[in-house]
């Protein structure tokens, strides 16, 4: 790509993304949900509005009974909402969030608004070093033994030796039918859950977001 047509593509980006945060923001602002995050300190990671609503409106549509997170924050906060609303319609769910930085795993705890903290479970758990075929991973050290309707990636922290988490492809086969993953980011990770996937999904990448879904399609 030339480098102009690299500079068109950032300003794109960046306009988009702009829209959509304030989209994101306006929607969460008109059901009350911004005060959600009022708790988390300022130097914690704020609010990424498109992606908040983005996953929020997953999980009101799909209904997960059983939701994994790989890394919490903000997200952690509007999953357990989605799931709050969904049970007040009928449809209970419960999140399961874990966390390898126990400061700020820690944060999230804290600043969970109460009427939430019974939707979801938040551990702390240490990443640990591995390697897939040749390629060194992560794995998280404790997976709670549940069958996930729903996974969202974005966790742990990846570094320039380790830039993937694996830990999906280990809970593969217990993927039930209208099974869901999101990925956030991490372009070389998903590349790699690719490679290695032994079930057939139907992928969909939003690049402004920079999130990919992947669906379990029937065996």
């Amino acid at each position: 790509m030339s480098r102009i047509k690299q500079k068109m593509a950032i300003a794109y980006r960046k306009a988009g993304l702009a829209v959509l945060d304030y989209q994101g923001y306006r929607a969460l602002a008109r059901l009350g949900y911004v005060s959600l995050f009022d708790a988390r300190p300022a130097a914690a990671k704020p609010p990424v509005w498109p992606d908040l609503w983005a996953i929020y409106n997953q999980v009101r549509e799909r209904k997960p009974k059983v939701l994994l997170e790989f890394g919490s924050g903000c997200s952690t906060i509007i999953f357990a909402q989605a799931l709050a609303d969904n049970s007040a319609e009928g449809a209970p769910g419960f999140l399961y969030s874990l966390d390898a930085e126990a400061h700020w795993g820690q944060i999230t705890i804290a600043s969970m608004p109460e009427h939430l903290r019974s939707f979801c479970d938040i551990t702390i758990t240490e990443r640990v070093e591995d390697m897939l075929a040749d390629v060194p991973v992560w794995r998280f050290a404790k997976i709670p033994d549940i069958v996930p309707n729903m996974i969202y990636l974005d966790g742990p922290a990846l570094t320039p030796e380790r830039r993937a988490a694996i830990d999906v492809l280990d809970m593969e086969e217990r993927f039930p039918p209208g099974f869901r993953l999101l990925v956030d980011g991490r372009s070389f990770n998903r590349a790699l859950l690719e490679k290695h996937f032994k079930r057939r999904y139907e992928r969909h990448h939003r690049p402004i977001l920079k999130s990919t879904t992947y669906d379990l399609l029937p065996d």
